[in-house]
């Protein structure tokens, strides 16, 4: 199958090798509060110096680069976005974009694009002789008195000095001017959310993890519905005469969206919405996925969370997609080139959709192939490996930054790290790999755990887990049940496994006895205890022996390959000879199958 192009836009006729740079565009990351990198100018400018042709990126505000494309700019496609926005206010996404023959004006497409799309700012990169010599950038505005937008201009900036701090103020000041009258009423800028689910009080606060994922995902919760029944409605999620309260309570309070604690089926998301009219909805997936995204800042990080909302986002493009737009001009209504005879623009889209699905998965793959080889190059560095789990906010970031002296960021909020984080450290018997992984939680969305499996198999090939539990949650048990639920949909349910009680300073329960230690990770408090249990537990799991197989045993020897850690191998002419540091369990089967035993 031929591959996808990541390059949006005319590119016919281009030299591959030109695309392939701008193509590189993608690998950039920009940090927050950063407009754009030189890197990222310099990529674009030669290309367009090179063939002629506009270049652009657009940027979200979490400096992920969502599209490149080449060509005409108002002939070019963004691609469907979903976004928690309100269509009145800002998109939270800016284009950058250059200009051949070193002129950063910004034309009067690129001011219409602006606000057509309600971009963020629109940036004209004047390139000469290969170089992007200055850019122009324009941020909308709107008008007090007839409430009509305009573009305000600032530069032309030398490439060399561009005003970041001053471009980020003038977005978030244009971003707070233009928003909904209803949320100008309301007294702030942070969207109002009303949390909806189903339950009973006698269980505790059902609805407390979803305020915290909530308050994690930037919203203010003004109100929550409750709901006492086992499952939810089939069509409505709530019973008819709840949701019809619901409507009341929701103009009451002047929510701007609607939370659910479950994931809602396209028929349910397809009701509510009519019941709800306007009102914004989303469910815990969702929100998940939002928090995720916002999150993740490594390319590896991006790509998993894009593949995850693009499974998420495929049956419900009709409530959450919003669908491309054409920039600027063009007859024949919006993607209408790219349209068959008798397709629907929702059909375009899907089609879309799943075009990306794939190319996805096909770099996900990539991603696992890597962490495959790099897996086999510390097995066979015979270091082992010890993985941090467990449910979000336990505290498994500031466990690792006590035991590496690393400044991960640690933070009490939901998802406060993502990416995955590892480092050398030496407990006193020897280095091992310190592995942090993201942190597990109730409802966790099945697309979400397949995205980052490529990640989340870390835990799968660790000679041991470390599952660090957070002793001051109310839901203790109920958290420890889901991360041991994940860790058997990993196929790391029978790994070895030391529990961590973290935060022991509130512990609310006693220890029970077993393979388990209490800590403080951020006092300090019981870490020479768990580094002793952390050493006796690597000893035990492992054994070194040298044993005399037979010829016939491939399978055997296939097994050791991929769970121990081979230090010799050699075929003689009665036998295999082998040695290797391997669990308990393989050395009782090499011990078995040998015709020969080395002490």
């Amino acid at each position: 199958m031929q591959k996808m192009q990541k390059v949006d836009g005319n590119i016919t006729g281009i030299r591959r090798s030109y695309v392939e740079r701008l193509e590189a565009v993608y690998e950039i990351e920009t940090e927050r509060k950063v407009f754009c990198t030189a890197e990222m100018l310099e990529a674009l400018a030669f290309f367009t110096e090179a063939t002629g042709r506009e270049a652009m990126v657009y940027i979200d505000r979490a400096g992920r680069v969502l599209t490149v494309a080449a060509g005409e700019q108002d002939r070019v496609q963004i691609p469907a976005l979903r976004t928690r926005r309100s269509q009145e206010r800002l998109s939270g996404i800016r284009c950058i974009h250059t200009h051949p023959g070193g002129n950063s004006s910004l034309s009067e497409v690129d001011k219409q694009t602006l606000g057509k799309l309600r971009l963020d700012a629109m940036a004209a990169v004047g390139v000469r002789d290969g170089k992007p010599v200055s850019m122009q950038v324009g941020i909308l505005d709107i008008d007090g008195y007839n409430g009509e937008l305009s573009v305000n201009l600032f530069g032309k900036y030398n490439i060399n000095s561009i005003p970041d701090a001053l471009l980020w103020a003038e977005i978030e000041s244009a971003d707070a001017r233009i928003r909904p009258d209803e949320s100008k009423k309301a007294g702030a800028e942070t969207a109002r959310a009303v949390l909806v689910g189903i339950g009973y009080k006698e269980d505790g606060e059902p609805l407390s993890e979803l305020s915290q994922l909530a308050d994690t995902a930037g919203f203010i919760t003004v109100g929550s519905v409750l709901q006492p029944r086992l499952k939810p409605d089939k069509s409505y999620y709530l019973g008819s005469g709840r949701l019809h309260d619901l409507v009341l309570e929701i103009q009451a309070l002047r929510a701007d969206v609607v939370i659910f604690d479950d994931e809602l089926t396209p028929a349910q998301i397809r009701n509510i919405q009519k019941e709800l009219g306007k009102t914004e909805i989303m469910d815990r997936t969702s929100l998940i996925l939002d928090i995720f995204s916002s999150r993740a800042s490594t390319h590896e990080g991006r790509l998993q969370v894009e593949l995850a909302q693009t499974k998420y986002l495929l049956p419900r493009m009709t409530g959450y997609w919003t669908h491309m737009s054409r920039m600027g001009g063009g007859g024949g209504g919006a993607g209408a080139a790219h349209r068959g005879e008798g397709e629907t623009q929702l059909e375009v889209d899907r089609r879309l959709l799943r075009k990306r699905l794939n190319e996805l998965e096909k770099e996900i793959d990539k991603i696992k192939s890597r962490r495959d080889v790099q897996r086999t190059r510390r097995e066979r560095s015979k270091i082992p490996v010890v993985a941090l789990v467990g449910y979000t906010n336990a505290g498994k970031s500031t466990l690792l930054n006590h035991f590496s002296g690393s400044n991960v960021l640690a933070e009490d909020k939901l998802f406060a790290t993502l990416d995955p984080v590892s480092r050398r450290v030496n407990f006193g018997g020897g280095e091992l790999l310190l592995v942090d992984t993201v942190g597990f939680i109730n409802k966790l969305p099945h697309d979400l755990v397949d995205a980052f499996r490529a990640t989340l198999e870390e835990t799968r090939h660790a000679d041991l887990l470390l599952h660090v539990v957070d002793s001051s949650s109310d839901n203790l048990t109920g958290q420890m049940n889901v991360v041991s639920d994940v860790l058997i949909q990993l196929n790391a349910g029978s790994k070895p496994l030391l529990t961590v009680y973290n935060k022991c300073d509130v512990l609310k329960i006693p220890i029970p006895p077993g393979d388990n230690v209490a800590v403080s990770a951020k006092t300090g408090t019981g870490m020479e205890d768990l580094k002793n249990m952390v050493t006796k537990k690597l000893t035990e799991t492992r054994t070194e022996i040298s044993v005399l197989l037979p010829l016939d045993s491939g399978s055997l020897l296939s097994r050791v390959y991929a769970n121990g850690q081979v230090t010799a191998c050699e075929y003689l002419e009665d036998g295999v000879c082998v040695s290797a540091a391997v669990t308990l369990e393989d050395a009782a089967r090499l011990r078995a199958a040998a015709k020969e035993i080395y002490y």
